[in-house]
């Protein structure tokens, strides 16, 4: 019998999706029936006074969180201190329930520009890393979250990743931002166990999921929402997650296609029913 940790130790925020400005209007007007929301930082960082009214609005009516792409908490270049400076002020503009990025660095030339490039698992980087998390947590007032990025095959790491990400947040007092996808291909790519890698993360650090897409899920609210005999990948990590650490704020994140919101709102009532059907009688939402 599986037994499955009480979550009501960490904040829960239910299931949400990453904002597009083609869904803030609707979302502003219809008000429809969500969970939370994810915000990209550099998506208004530069953003004028209406614009930021209109997040005002949206974080009246819903949790918010920002995750940036630009922290780059990994690189060996200095932090920036104008990108801390507006990532800081918007933080204090719109309350969000908490901030996250990436566990990485940005590549800096021509062929790396903008990438989210894996940081060298070694006990060197542990150090760097966890002496800029503490600067970053320090100059914002607050903890935050680190994502996972993928890793390819021919990438050997002399930490395996989970301890590594557990180390990190328990030196630097951080907390775990686990992208289920990124997890599924680093796996096949390393060839490492995702049972094991998932049994190392510390329960009290994994705070958020995101959720790429899960094959089986019913195009219509009216199919079967029920796991198939042979599961989805993405199902089965995120059903280990559930076991592990209970419920966890989930981000319905699609990367390849730019779904419409109505279509993304569908999905997120799909993993939940989904999800409740996985846990019994316990609540999914």
């Amino acid at each position: 019998m599986i037994t499955r940790k009480n979550s009501d130790a960490r904040p829960y925020l239910g299931y949400g999706l990453r904002l597009r400005t083609e869904y803030l209007e609707t979302l502003l007007h219809d008000r429809p029936a969500l969970d939370c929301i994810e915000i990209i930082s550099e998506n208004y960082l530069d953003a004028d006074e209406a614009t930021l009214r209109q997040l005002d609005e949206l974080r009246s009516h819903y949790p918010v969180m920002l995750h940036g792409l630009s922290l780059s908490i990994g690189s060996p270049w200095p932090l920036e201190p104008g990108y801390l400076d507006q990532l800081k002020r918007l933080t204090e503009r719109i309350e969000p329930a908490w901030v996250s990025d990436h566990l990485c660095w940005r590549g800096a030339d021509d062929e790396q520009q903008g990438q989210l490039l894996p940081l060298p698992y070694t006990e060197e980087t542990l150090e760097h890393v966890v002496a800029r998390i503490n600067r970053v947590q320090a100059f914002l007032g607050r903890q935050i979250l680190l994502e996972n990025v993928p890793l390819e095959q021919d990438n050997h790491q002399e930490i395996p990743e989970a301890d590594f990400i557990r180390e990190v947040a328990e030196r630097s007092d951080s907390l775990i931002l686990i992208d289920i996808g990124n997890l599924l291909s680093s796996s096949l790519n390393q060839g490492f166990n995702t049972s094991d890698y998932i049994a190392r993360l510390p329960p009290a650090r994994v705070r958020q999921l995101h959720l790429p897409e899960i094959s089986f899920l019913p195009a219509t609210n009216d199919e079967c929402d029920a796991p198939p005999h042979i599961p989805d990948p993405i199902w089965q990590l995120y059903s280990e997650m559930l076991d592990r650490f209970g419920r966890l704020t989930t981000i319905i994140e699609r990367e390849d296609t730019i779904p419409t919101l109505a279509g993304t709102l569908s999905d997120i009532d799909k993993v939940r029913r989904a999800v409740g059907k996985y846990l019994g009688n316990e609540l999914a939402g």
